[in-house]
């Protein structure tokens, strides 16, 4: 007793240091009161306890600790230096609280670091729980993971910064230990809630068996974004809202539910790829080659490349010159349409930083839109829309304005239906009537054009530039246009859906991002009938290959299909570069044993030729010479009914 008598006359910080625990559990408890009745939160009172707060959580006597846990709880809640604290005391939370085996100190030191959050120091807390996630107890990891949960549960996306988050996330599902995987796997659960697909590019190497749980999970969430049901010290308003709208019932409306969850872009939560590294080293001779399969051959390893959804800055200044040289210059449309691919990648890759690159190679794109094969003109469609995505309209309203006035029909039409898509993405600030009035003045022009083709895209571009900046603005620049095509333009302005907007019909002949999630929004999505054609060319180049669509166009002169139809018309190609085309597609024995005098091996043949074109991509497909090649071997007299 005569040694508690000492401490017992101690002060209460003195006490919360003694070397006796006993003395620090009195002191704990004495802290703890004192806190509760502090009412000023800039007292000098609380600076005395600064740098004790750290020893409350990481107290060795499990006893002690707990009270020591509640006091430096409510220091957290109500002294106005509390945030000074939080690297220190998160961190002994992590190291000493969370790897001990009551649940009380656990459940404490969760809420000391959802506190600091509610104090405005989200980030730090955050990183002491990633930093913990390396720690080799699997106590500690989960419940680093089970705390990061819980803190976006109430917090939301919004305040709890979710890239570093989900980039650990698929370590974890490696883990050893099932605890931590299962926790990971609520903790993807939780992080879908709030950023839906946007999960989904980060997670596509986990283990299969775990992603199908994973899918499993997602598809019975409901399809509302969560709301942030604990608030920052800064979100009084928001709190003091929420709390009316429990009151109420909870009936908010969806506009207000929208605004809840932040949007996440995929692409911020994935880690650059760097490229040009492992680009090969004899590029630039293959890609200058006189043989086209060599030149494919150089293509093809760049587009393995580019497929990264996001790519390390860096100068791709020849690289894209090499691209563009092929885009506009190479005789083979299955070069044109790779190169037309890479050129797509790079834009959605680096996005802003292609912008520099930007004028070099719309104007070549534009230029090859004289060009009708579908796989070509999708693949350009990719990628002057990806393009567009880095750049502003502004920048390349010049070059647009300089193919309006072209003899090719085609090419009027396919720049037309490219500003149609590009007006879907901008606002009344980035469409200004220095930039729109021009190009007004150019579609009003095409409206009046011979071919039906470039008058339906040109009353689509006008009708999407109405739906973006109103009436008007618009009408001005209509004003030598009759009433039957101005009604035509108000047709095509309602149908017309703006990019992310709800109301439209759902266009055809987008270009299709093939990044999945992990892009940006594709551009390409075009909002009316005019700009179908790319999505109905793929369809019927992989299946009707032979000669039925040219004869089609032929035939249906009277309704606007007949558009479609010229997209589908090709030249014939000699037998020679037919044969070329082919081999180039299928294996060297398919083509050897197709007129074997051996039935067998003519079967044989035939089904790894079959093999071969459904898994082939159908928008590089050579349908023409595919087909010819069948005709000529084993041919349409072919005698054996398998």
């Amino acid at each position: 007793m005569g040694d508690d008598s000492e401490w017992m006359k101690l002060p209460i910080d003195q006490k919360c240091e003694h070397k006796v625990w006993k003395a620090r559990l009195n002191g704990y408890e004495e802290a703890l009161k004192l806190f509760q009745k502090i009412e000023d939160e800039k007292s000098p009172e609380w600076g005395k306890y600064l740098g004790l707060i750290k020893k409350f959580v990481t107290e060795s006597n499990a006893v002690a600790q707990l009270k020591g846990l509640e006091a430096a709880l409510a220091f957290i809640e109500n002294a106005h230096v509390a945030g000074k604290t939080t690297g220190e005391v998160v961190s002994g939370v992590v190291t000493k609280v969370f790897n001990q085996p009551k649940a009380r100190a656990k459940e404490l030191g969760m809420d000391i670091c959802l506190m600091y959050i509610e104090i405005e120091k989200a980030e730090v807390v955050q990183d002491e729980l990633l930093k913990g996630l390396d720690n080799k107890n699997p106590k500690i990891v989960v419940a680093c993971i089970e705390t990061l949960r819980k803190a976006l549960s109430e917090f939301g996306s919004k305040i709890v910064t979710l890239k570093p988050v989900v980039k650990i996330l698929p370590k974890q599902f490696e883990s050893r230990e099932k605890a931590v995987r299962d926790e990971a796997k609520l903790l993807a659960v939780e992080i879908y809630k709030w950023i839906r697909d946007a999960l989904r590019p980060p997670l596509q190497n986990i283990n299969s068996v775990q992603l199908k749980e994973l899918e499993e999970e997602w598809v019975k969430l409901p399809s509302s974004p969560p709301k942030q049901t604990r608030f920052l010290r800064s979100q009084q308003d928001l709190k003091a809202k929420f709390e009316q709208q429990q009151a109420q019932g909870d009936q908010s409306d969806g506009d207000e539910e929208e605004e809840t969850a932040a949007v996440v872009d995929p692409y911020d939560l994935l880690e650059p790829v760097e490229i040009l590294s492992k680009m090969p080293k004899d590029f630039d001779e293959k890609i200058e080659a006189k043989k086209w399969q060599e030149r494919k051959e150089a293509l093809e390893a760049i587009e393995a490349l580019t497929k990264n959804p996001k790519l390390e800055n860096g100068d791709y200044g020849d690289l894209v010159r090499s691209l563009k040289k092929v885009v506009g210059k190479d005789a083979n449309v299955m070069l044109v349409s790779l190169a037309a691919k890479c050129l797509a990648g790079l834009a959605s890759g680096l996005r802003k930083k292609f912008g520099t690159y930007a004028g070099q190679v719309v104007p070549t794109i534009l230029e090859k839109f004289k060009e009708k094969k579908p796989q070509v003109v999708q693949a350009l469609q990719e990628a002057i829309d990806a393009i567009f995505l880095t750049t502003t309209l502004q920048n390349l309203s010049e070059d647009i304005l300089g193919v309006m006035d072209n003899k090719n029909p085609s090419i009027k039409q396919q720049a037309s239906l490219f500003l149609a898509r590009s007006f879907r993405h901008c606002t009344q600030a980035t469409l200004p009537k220095s930039v729109l009035k021009p190009l007004c003045a150019a579609l009003v022009k095409q409206v009046n054009d011979s071919a039906p083709e470039v008058r339906d895209a040109a009353f689509e571009a006008l009708g999407t530039a109405m739906k973006v900046v109103g009436e008007k603005a618009v009408n001005p620049f209509l004003a030598d246009l009759d009433k039957l095509k101005l009604d035509k333009i108000k047709e095509c302005s309602d149908k017309v859906e703006l990019s992310g907007g709800k109301k439209g019909s759902a266009g055809g002949g987008a270009a299709v991002d093939k990044k999945s999630a992990a892009r940006a929004p594709p551009a390409a999505e075009a909002p009316s009938k005019s700009s179908a054609p790319p999505k109905k060319t793929q369809t019927a180049a992989a299946s009707k290959p032979s000669a039925g669509p040219p004869k089609k166009g032929k035939a249906g002169g009277k309704t606007k299909k007949t558009s479609d139809c010229k997209e589908l018309s090709e030249t014939e190609l000699s037998a020679e570069v037919c044969e070329e085309l082919a081999a180039g597609v299928l294996p060297a024995s398919c083509l050897q044993q197709l007129d074997s005098a051996n039935w067998k091996e003519r079967l044989a043949s035939m089904e790894e030729f079959q093999r071969a074109v459904e898994t082939m991509d159908k928008a590089v497909m050579p349908c023409q010479a595919l087909v010819r090649m069948l005709a000529k071997k084993p041919g349409w007299k072919e005698t054996n009914f398998q």
